[in-house]
């Protein structure tokens, strides 16, 4: 089953072996389930946040290719590595793995969507995209782990968003 709608992804709600509640979501772009880590019982945030990332459209996807780009040039360029593959090409070469929903205490009306993906050429950190509703980038580097909505994520260079 693709849970590629609301009801879909609400089906696929279940408790892991450690007590943390997640779910399945369809990532149409990459053409598989992702994990969708969840902090709570689902509210009606997390029920926007579903919807806002089924609204994901081209426009969000030719920035983030244009970011993820960026950010593997400049990984080789600080590891002395060469440039070996095209930006239409970095789809092939990252897969996301898990989904987050982020809050805002200053910005309730807006959804941010964290996403945690494995990329070939930084297989120990991969990558973090923090996106804010359906066409801003907030965040998009290599994953630490943590992204707040609350707080622009400016590290200089390695934040490519």
């Amino acid at each position: 089953m693709k849970p590629d709608t609301l009801e879909k992804v609400l089906a696929t709600l279940r408790t892991d072996n450690f007590g943390a509640i997640e779910a399945s979501i369809y990532f149409a772009k990459f053409d598989k389930n992702v994990r969708l880590a969840v902090d709570k019982e689902l509210d009606a945030y997390d029920k926007r946040c579903i919807q806002t990332f089924f609204a994901w459209g081209e426009t969000l996807f030719t920035k983030l290719q244009q970011a993820s780009f960026q950010y593997y040039q400049a990984h080789l360029d600080s590891i002395g590595e060469p440039i070996e593959i095209a930006s239409a090409e970095i789809w092939n070469h990252c897969q996301p793995m898990n989904i987050h929903f982020l809050s805002s205490q200053q910005d309730s009306l807006s959804t941010f969507i964290d996403v945690e993906l494995e990329c070939d050429w930084e297989i120990e950190h991969g990558m973090q995209w923090l996106v804010k509703n359906t066409d801003e980038l907030v965040f998009v580097a290599p994953y630490n782990g943590h992204a707040d909505p609350d707080c622009k994520l400016d590290l200089s260079w390695w934040n490519f968003a």
